[in-house]
């Protein structure tokens, strides 16, 4: 089951919440003299420091990377990230207390570790922690919680809590593994302190302007209340330090800087800084225009990079676009290094630029939100696959369905349609039972232009409407009134949530767009259209994308005129950066809910409609379905009347693989192409 999964890192956690650990303080195995593992070794002997604790504390600062003696963003150094600034003297205090000259423990790793078991102990001994004590994991939460020199408790209590999170769980990548232990930390005086960004940490704690994320206030010197200009820039930084250090380092009144968001990189939690309305302090001459967003992690360390980090930053900028009316492309979503007047290097050459905005487009397709998108275009009830490449040519490819492949090499059925920023869709929208595709222009025109399909071809592009979606408006394609043609459909997507439509004649979409609904699909969330309840008529559809607790989904169905008062329909489905689709899986005439992990797990959970609601709890219909980095989707192949799942896997290979529905689960993935769409090419 659905909650199964997501609750069972809870599960463990009170499980073991009555265990204390009894491993050996010192576990280690045999070490090479001069390797990484005989410097923590040594260094835990030495100072009576749990070796395993040692660890911890250095992988959650620096993933065991001494980054050739180079300063992290608060000056920081080495492995065990020890550090030299206004208000932290743990590089002057090891000096101190191993005698060991300060340019040796900046550069020297042995040096570094010996000094930050040294401070280990030196904090140990001033919490009062006796040779027994110190014996025990679970005793050293309070002098871990003091090495991060957080400027308050609920800081420190965020980064303790990390090193704590990496001992139960183990450290098996990198030179040195720690194995996963069950242990309950002593939190002493921090039992009553609430982690930085939780409910009960300060009083605005619940309330960011970014639904997932945290918050926890920068110092209001390191800001600029207000701005002087609009917002225009998204910029991507990197922290060159962790993510408690960078919460901890914009709460200092000696930083001198912050930015409005900072992302984890285990998990991709969120915490934001600065409100989006005022300016921090992150990228110079840009920061009246632009909004900052710090990825934990060092710029020559690829590692840091992890897929949870790219799709919840990712499903951040997407809002932010979305939000401030911003191009989902690298003209609006920049690095800290293209910044005018700046000297910075990040995000770095490590940082994957191409699937990044790929996952802002919601995946990969180049439009702006695809759940659904019929394309069947051959008109013999299988769905086919196609690609426009955008860029110069503008080609689109079509490869057809033969109901166990799509069709050899694909064939160019179009040599000029949709360009860069256009959200690009398919409907059948003259009726003939052939599906065709349609182009949303965006920015100031706001036109939509239709080439309908002849069977083996698209016609020349025509201008079926010359005023819908404007600007960052999103864009879907559905049969709302039942009459046999794809009409389109606009969400503003805004505060004011406003739903538009403008109905198909079968020759242009008719006069000006009415608006169907006042308040649903506001900025954040991810909206679709489907029929539901099988009436013939699509419904539209939100997946509010939040964290377990606010993950719905809600339902406006269609009369045929206007979409009806919005329903919850589920309470737990298409978690966070979850890629959610919607199509008939079971064959019943009424469109289900299927959403992506598309994570190292590649899990495919489907809710399926009973016409009033999506049933029950989630079930995994596939457990191994669209890697990070490919592109899923649904469509009926193989012409049985329940929709399949399909994934594109970009990259270097470019193949396609489908997994049938059997009406109860998706089989196994086959490949059915083994070149199509590129990864930058819009695929559907």
């Amino acid at each position: 089951m659905r909650l199964t999964r997501r609750a069972c890192t809870l599960f463990l956690a009170a499980a073991l919440a009555g265990q204390v650990a009894t491993a050996p303080a010192h576990a280690a195995g045999p070490a090479a003299p001069g390797s990484l593992t005989a410097d923590f070794a040594r260094a835990a002997a030495e100072f009576d420091v749990p070796r395993d604790l040692l660890v911890a504390v250095a992988y959650g600062e620096s993933r065991l990377d001494g980054h050739d003696g180079l300063p992290s963003q608060a000056n920081g150094y080495g492995v065990m990230h020890l550090v030299s600034n206004p208000t932290q003297h743990s590089l002057e205090r090891a000096a101190t207390l191993t005698g060991e000259p300060v340019d040796r423990l900046r550069s020297v790793t042995s040096a570094n570790v010996r000094g930050g078991a040294a401070v280990l102990r030196d904090l140990a001994d001033d919490e009062g922690l006796t040779g027994g004590a110190r014996d025990r994991l679970s005793a050293w939460y309070p002098v871990v919680a003091r090495y991060s020199a957080a400027v308050n408790a609920s800081t420190a209590r965020l980064y303790a809590d990390h090193v704590y999170d990496l001992l139960r769980a183990g450290i098996a990548a990198g030179p040195v593994r720690v194995a996963a232990q069950p242990l309950r930390p002593d939190l002493g005086r921090y039992a009553d302190v609430a982690p930085a960004g939780a409910a009960g940490a300060n009083a605005a704690a619940a309330v960011p302007e970014y639904a997932p994320a945290r918050w926890v206030s920068a110092y209001s010197g390191n800001y600029q209340a207000g701005r002087s200009a609009r917002i225009t820039t998204v910029v991507v930084h990197v922290t060159q330090g962790s993510y408690a250090g960078t919460v901890s380092w914009f709460q200092n009144p000696t930083a001198g800087v912050s930015a409005h968001y900072v992302v984890k990189s285990s998990n991709g939690e969120i915490t934001q800084m600065v409100r989006e309305g005022d300016t921090a302090y992150h990228a110079r001459s840009a920061n009246p225009y632009a909004v900052g967003i710090e990825h934990e992690g060092f710029v020559d360390n690829p590692a840091w990079f992890t897929d949870a980090m790219y799709r919840s930053s990712a499903a951040l900028t997407r809002y932010l676009c979305d939000k401030y009316g911003l191009p989902k492309t690298r003209a609006a979503i920049r690095g800290h290094n293209e910044m005018p007047g700046n000297d910075h290097t990040d995000p770095g050459p490590n940082w994957n630029w191409n699937y990044y905005i790929s996952l802002v487009n919601a995946g990969g397709s180049g439009g702006r939100y695809l759940a659904g998108s019929p394309t069947d275009f051959t008109g013999d009830g299988r769905d086919d696959i196609v690609a426009f490449t955008r860029g110069s040519l503008n080609d689109v490819y079509v490869s057809a369905s033969t109901g166990s492949s799509f069709a050899g090499t694909s064939v160019k059925w179009n040599d000029f349609f949709g360009l860069n920023d256009e959200t690009l869709l398919s409907g059948d929208f003259n009726g003939d039972g052939r599906d065709d595709i349609v182009a949303f222009t965006h920015g100031s025109l706001a036109d939509v232009y239709v080439a309908l399909s002849t069977g083996s071809s698209f016609a020349g592009a025509t201008k079926w409407h010359d005023w819908f979606t404007p600007n960052s408006e999103v864009a879907a394609v559905g049969d709302v009134n039942g009459d046999g043609r794809d009409d389109i459909v606009a969400f503003t997507h805004d505060a004011a949530g406003d739903v538009y439509v403008a109905l198909s004649t079968g020759s242009s979409f008719a006069g000006t767009a009415l608006k169907w609904h006042e308040y649903f699909s506001i900025a954040g969330e991810y909206p679709a259209l489907g029929d539901v309840n099988g009436d013939g008529r699509d419904d539209i559809i939100t997946f509010t994308q939040g964290p377990v607790a606010a993950s719905d989904v809600i339902v406006a169905l269609s009369t045929g005129a206007s979409f009806g008062a919005a329903q919850t329909w589920h309470d737990l489905f298409a978690v966070g950066s979850e890629l959610p689709r919607v199509g008939d899986i079971n064959g019943d005439g009424r469109d289900d809910i299927v959403t992506f992990t598309c994570n190292a797990e590649a899990d495919v959970y489907a809710a399926v409609s009973t016409g009033t609601s999506f049933v029950g709890t989630t079930v995994k219909w596939n457990d191994f379905f669209c890697l990070p980095g490919e592109f899923p989707y649904l469509g009926d192949y193989n012409g049985d009347g329940r929709d399949d799942v399909i994934a594109f896997t970009k990259g270097t290979l470019n193949d396609v693989y489908v997994g049938l529905s059997t009406g109860t689960n998706f089989l196994g993935g086959v490949k059915w192409h083994d070149f199509f769409g590129l990864p930058n090419e819009t695929t559907l």
